[in-house]
């Protein structure tokens, strides 16, 4: 497996610049000299997170490549007086929590998106769980699970019953949706199948701010002046590859840092620092996908996704769900406005329950197909 391709579809904000996008552009950026992080295509590394490709889930992260894709220097960041209370209190909060710290951290990502099937859509479903060891000589272990899926709806749903309720759906793709994309899902309401694989790469999160390690990380200033020189680094490295974003269009990009395992301190500088963005909304308490309680915002603005391959493009708005004791990312979703029957999820990617510090190196499920 190519480790490059972990954690795809993600996961800042409205919309999240995807990691599967990023690996995409990248791999471009290889034909001309410039290493690449990723490889497009499910090889098993894509599966990583923030990931599964479905039409749609790709759609609707498409414009994310304007994000990450153009960075440059630029004069520093207009910033506005903090506005956001509810950001401002949830860093107070934040900062007096205890650092934890283990062996080993423990990723467990739930990956889903809207897709059609030809009179009904269905909702997919995929789990992903990446350990990265602090012990830079130790190996990551990535562990994925096929992709399942169940009706939208309870229309959808007699619709697909009067399909013959099939127990297997290939979803509609692009032409440019990679095969692998295109495969039939299991319509179930549990992801089923396992593989396990073990690999070299040291770095954590979906790579879209930089190239981390657990170690880097920990080393990043947790005051406002030494996180912005930090992330003034980040975007110098980014301008190295040829990308042209200014730095203030970068900074959003901030919010990714809140779903990796960093220090409480830093939590809180990333918080305030997001507060003062112009862009920077909150609405409040809501609940994300997978049904927990968590503070809405977004750090970017909205724009125009397609809904399905060939639709007419929608504002689509993307929401980013935090933790509200401990301002971790909860999950990422993306919708677009659906009327009286209410907006439509297309996409999310969320973390589970299980996400954290642990002790002990895992070992492979046995039911679980090593590569």
């Amino acid at each position: 497996m190519d480790e490059l391709e972990v954690l795809a579809r993600a996961l800042p904000d409205a919309p999240p610049p995807s990691p599967e996008v990023i690996a995409r552009a990248r791999a471009r950026l290889a034909a001309d000299g410039v290493r690449a992080r990723r490889v497009p295509g499910r090889s098993r590394a894509r599966l990583w997170v923030w990931a599964l490709g479905s039409a749609v889930a790709t759609a609707a992260m498409v414009v994310a490549v304007t994000l990450v894709a153009n960075l440059v220097s630029a004069p520093a960041p207009v910033l506005v007086q903090p506005r956001n209370s509810e950001l401002l209190d949830l860093a107070g909060r934040v900062e007096r929590l205890a650092e934890g710290r283990g062996a080993y951290w423990r990723e467990v990502i739930i990956t889903g998106g809207r897709i059609s099937a030809g009179g009904y859509d269905l909702l997919t479903r995929q789990r992903i769980e990446r350990t990265a060891p602090l012990d830079t000589t130790e190996r990551f272990m990535l562990q994925t699970s096929a992709p399942a899926a169940l009706p939208a709806s309870a229309a959808d749903e007699r619709a697909w019953r009067a399909a013959g309720a099939p127990a297997r759906v290939k979803p509609r793709c692009l032409k440019d949706n990679p095969a692998d994309e295109c495969r039939p899902i299991r319509i179930t309401d549990q992801p089923r199948g396992c593989e396990w694989h073990e690999g070299d790469d040291a770095r954590v999160g979906d790579h879209s701010v930089a190239d981390l390690t657990l170690a880097d990380l920990a080393a990043i200033p947790a005051d406002r002046n030494g996180l912005l020189a930090k992330l003034r680094d980040y975007h110098r490295i980014w301008q190295s590859r040829g990308f042209k974003q200014p730095f203030e269009e970068f900074l959003p990009l901030a919010g990714n840092l809140l779903s990796m395992p960093v220090r409480p301190q830093l939590r809180a500088a990333i918080l305030r620092l997001l507060a003062e963005l112009p862009d920077t909304k909150v609405y409040g308490t809501a609940t994300d996908p997978l049904g927990r309680k968590a503070l809405s915002v977004t750090f970017t603005r909205d724009r125009e996704q397609p809904r399905s391959p060939g639709s007419k493009p929608l504002t689509a708005y993307t929401r980013t769900f935090l933790d509200m004791e401990t301002g971790a990312t909860l999950a990422r979703a993306t919708y677009v406005p659906g009327g009286s029957g209410g907006d439509v999820l297309t996409h999310y990617t969320a973390q589970a329950p299980e996400t954290g510090w642990i002790t002990s190196r895992p070992t492979p499920p046995k039911s679980c197909k090593v590569r």
